[in-house]
Parts: C-alpha cells; sequence; structure tokens
C-alpha cells in the first residue's frame, strides 16, 4: 500500500472512528430521554460544555484505569478535582451540576441500566432540576481491567444562564454563593428558587420507578459506592417513588409493598427513607422498596404504595415485569447439575444466589465452550458444533454444571 493509500485509509478509519463514539453518545441519550419520558419528567438537551467536560473524564478514567468522580492534578488528562471543577473549565458557568458514571460496561444502554439499578445514581437521572446533559464515552483499544468508561454531567440551563448575569448586593435580601465560575459572584436566593422551580414545574408531580407497565425491567441490583446496603452483594431491583419539590413540601409513608406474578407479599426488604439512608442522600421526598434477594426472570411484579403528602392521601398501584432471557434458561441451584443439551445450542445458566454476598467469580470451563457474563449470576452459553461423547463441563463459585 503507497504512502497516499495508507494516508487515505488512516483518515477513513479515524472519521469512522469519531462517528461511531458520537452516535454512542446519541443513542445513550436517547435512551435515557426514553427513561425519563416513560416516568413522567422532561427530556433532557444535549450541552456542548457539559459534553467536552464528560468526555475528558471518561478519557481519564480509561487512561489511568480509574473509577470514580475524582481526578488527580498532575496526572495527563487532568481538567479538574471535581464535576464542578471540571464543567467550569469546559466553559459551563454554573457549579450546580450532577456526575453520573460507569465503566466496563457493553453499551450505553447497558451503562444507563446499571446506573438505573443502583438507586443513588437512579435519582441522578430522575431528578427533577436539571434540563441539560452532556454524555461522554471512551473505549480502550486493547484489553484493560477498565476498557470501557460512560460519563453523564447533568446541569440546569435556567441556573446557567443566573450565573452569567450581575446583580449587585442589596440589604434585606439573601444570596447564593460559590455557585457559579467566579466564587464572588452572587445570585439572589429567591430568583434562584424561583428559576430552578420553572424546570420543576415541567415534570409530573410524583415520579414511579420501575414506571407503571415497564416491561425488561433488569431483576438484580449488585452494588454501588456508597453501598444502601452494606453487607450485600446482589439483591432486588429496587422500586422507588420521588416527590416533585416544586409541588410537595412534606410527606409521611404509611405503606409500601411488594407482590409477585402470584400475589405473594416479598416480605424480605428494607424501605430506605430520609430517616434511615445511613449514607444521607436520600432526601425527605424520596422513598425505596430495597428486595433483599433477586427477582425472578420474566415475571410481572405489583406495588402498593400509600403516604399522606401535605395532608393529602396518595394511593398508586403499578406492575412491572422483569426481562426474561432469549435463550433457554436453566435454573441452577445444585453443586452438581446435569442438562442434555442440543449441539450449537445457545443456553443460559442462572446460578440462583444462596445468599447476598453469593455472585459469580472466575469460571472454569472445557474447550470450545463460548461463554459471556450476562449479569454477576447468569451466564450465556454456546455450545460447538461437534458433538462430544464425554460433554463439557463448567465450574463456577462451588458448582459444576456438565452439558451432554
Amino acid at each position: 500500500m503507497n504512502s497516499k493509500l495508507l494516508f487515505r485509509f488512516s483518515l477513513l478509519f479515524f472519521f469512522a472512528s469519531l462517528s461511531l463514539v458520537a452516535n454512542e453518545r446519541q443513542s445513550a441519550l436517547v435512551y435515557l430521554n426514553v427513561l425519563r419520558q416513560k416516568s413522567g419528567l422532561i427530556a433532557l438537551r444535549s450541552n456542548a460544555q457539559l459534553s467536552k467536560a464528560a468526555k475528558a473524564h471518561a478519557r481519564y478514567l480509561v487512561r489511568h484505569q480509574k473509577n470514580g468522580h475524582y481526578e488527580q492534578r498532575g496526572k495527563v488528562g487532568y481538567t479538574g478535582r471535581v464535576p464542578s471543577d471540571r464543567v467550569l473549565r469546559a466553559g459551563y458557568a454554573s457549579r450546580a451540576v450532577m456526575e453520573n458514571l460507569s465503566v466496563n460496561a457493553q453499551t450505553p444502554k447497558h451503562s444507563i441500566d446499571t446506573l438505573f439499578a443502583a438507586i443513588y445514581h437512579r435519582f441522578v437521572f430522575l431528578d427533577f432540576s436539571n434540563d441539560e446533559i452532556g454524555v461522554g464515552s471512551t473505549v480502550a483499544k486493547k484489553y484493560r481491567k477498565i476498557r470501557s468508561s460512560f460519563v453523564y454531567e447533568l446541569g440546569s440551563s435556567t441556573i446557567n444562564r443566573l450565573c452569567k448575569r450581575t446583580f449587585p448586593k442589596e440589604n434585606g435580601f439573601f444570596y447564593m454563593q460559590n455557585l457559579c465560575r467566579n466564587s464572588t459572584h452572587v445570585i439572589p436566593r429567591t430568583l434562584f428558587l424561583q428559576k430552578q422551580d420553572e424546570i420543576r414545574k415541567k415534570n409530573r408531580p410524583i415520579v414511579f420507578y420501575p414506571y407503571p407497565d415497564a416491561v425488561n425491567v433488569p431483576p438484580v441490583f449488585y452494588t454501588e459506592h456508597p453501598q444502601p446496603l452494606p453487607g450485600s452483594k446482589v439483591s432486588g431491583y429496587p422500586v422507588s417513588v420521588q416527590f416533585n419539590p416544586a409541588f410537595y413540601k412534606k410527606v409521611k409513608l404509611n405503606k409500601f409493598h411488594l407482590f409477585d406474578g402470584s400475589g405473594k407479599e416479598i416480605k424480605q426488604k428494607k424501605i430506605l427513607t430520609y430517616a434511615n439512608d445511613r449514607n444521607h442522600r436520600f432526601s425527605k421526598l424520596e422513598f425505596a422498596f430495597m428486595p433483599l434477594r433477586r427477582l425472578k426472570y420474566g415475571m410481572t411484579y405489583s406495588v402498593s404504595f400509600e403516604a399522606v403528602a401535605d395532608g393529602n392521601k396518595v394511593k398508586k398501584s403499578w406492575e412491572f415485569t422483569t426481562k426474561k432471557p432469549k435463550a433457554r434458561l436453566y435454573k441452577i441451584t445444585k453443586k452438581r447439575t446435569k442438562l442434555h443439551i442440543e449441539k450449537n445450542e445457545k443456553i443460559v445458566l442462572y446460578f440462583v444466589p444462596r445468599n447476598r454476598k453469593d455472585v459469580l467469580g472466575r469460571v472454569t470451563l472445557s474447550k470450545p465452550l463460548h461463554v459471556r457474563y450476562l449479569d454477576q449470576n447468569t451466564l450465556e452459553v454456546i455450545l460447538p458444533h461437534k458433538r462430544s461423547i464425554r460433554g463439557y463441563s463448567l465450574k463456577v463459585a462451588g458448582r459444576e454444571v456438565i452439558l451432554k
């Protein structure tokens, strides 16, 4: 290949890579907005400065093999210690931003689904006060421990515009400080609250998640930092209720129940509220039903919620359905299990957790089985074309599966 052709090929590869990354970011925003709008929230608009900050932090995480919201000064690619520093450097005027991120997600959808399963991160995506976002993603060119990162920076257009104005101080007024690029810049508190409520009032008064009649809901939650269920590595998908602060001031929870497809109540649970959230992430208007065991695949669950909000009764019942693997599903509960499988068949092995810490580790298998994780308790297995008289074996977490 001559130098001109090589140059043209390199340019084509470069622009194709840029297009792929841009498409990933766009698909992430589209999918997130679908979930928000079905929940009763407005769609988030893309913001160039927030996107610039998100992209920079995504690159930093993969480059330095980190997972978190902090950067270290002096490191290559450093753009700010915390999210507010990074968005200011990218040209955003307001420090009032919220950041969500995940690493090692296979796709934008997988990234967002993982964050929605984590209750604290879900509340960031479902916040009532934000109306714009920047999405950044990076995928490593070679295999590394942290192979991909997706970063989301959420902000408020109304507060950002306030930070571009100047307000002289007057006696008898309260002001918001340390909110804008210039730390001495102040915003009248009444105006700040008014602009914040402008966005909040565009959203539904109460948000239920999973939203009514949702399908393909993941059945499981693993962990997040900080951990809302200390000592637990695997539990059921959280169900949450959020009251919009533009419409409600005080809420008292009366009942919060979850029932499986046969009408049996899920009694192994923890109801998280502002009063008992040890990490102090819940507001007084947020509530979550945390099942202590995984939910079942392909089952419709019913929720019953009752509260008193500003003196008025609020009652809501709704349903959602968990996802079901596309291939044939086998539940593995014994130490040794034999299965008769067709050649070249794709199956799903669900290793039912024996306790709240039971997640899969390293898989030992006979070649040439092709195995991939669907989650930390579930494996997708594809058998080879050729038959084997001895069959194939798979060992993981103290359990063995023989495939004949």
